[in-house]
């Protein structure tokens, strides 16, 4: 069992998506498929898509949680990855209903303090990503 002290959030910088296309992506880019655990879509799948209700806040399982991450470099081994599909703006169900509850079962299940949980740019200062303040976040969890 992998030793787990840290949740990382991250975004797509896609206004579409789900773990299929990040798996095609990642892959694309060399890497070994998706490199996020799990990935909460935003009821758009597919580019030029419509909007479909019972596709926003669905969790998907992206790389299996055993196996390390590769979602924030140096960090992938003690970390669960979570990627919100979007770019600056989540839905309600993406956020308050999906996220919230996703990220509160990990802290759970893995003992990690609020104070671990964080956004991709809080470890990597070069990135934006995800483009919200995490630390708001935690104030609610």
């Amino acid at each position: 069992m992998r030793n787990i002290d840290s949740i990382v959030i991250h975004c797509s910088d896609s206004d579409w998506g789900d773990v299929t296309d990040i798996d095609k992506w990642h892959k694309e880019r060399g890497w070994d498929g998706c490199g996020y655990h799990y990935v909460i879509t935003n009821g758009v799948t597919k580019a030029h898509a419509d909007y479909k209700a019972e596709a926003d806040g669905l969790i998907q399982n992206g790389r299996d949680v055993e196996k390390p991450g590769a979602h924030v470099r140096g960090h992938n081994k003690r970390s669960v990855g979570i990627c919100l599909i979007g770019k600056h703006t989540f839905t309600g169900k993406q956020m308050y209903d999906s996220l919230l509850t996703l990220v509160r079962m990990l802290m759970v299940s893995y003992s990690v303090p609020v104070e671990q949980v964080y956004g991709h740019t809080m470890l990597d200062g070069d990135k934006t990503c995800p483009n919200f303040d995490v630390t708001l976040l935690r104030a609610v969890l």
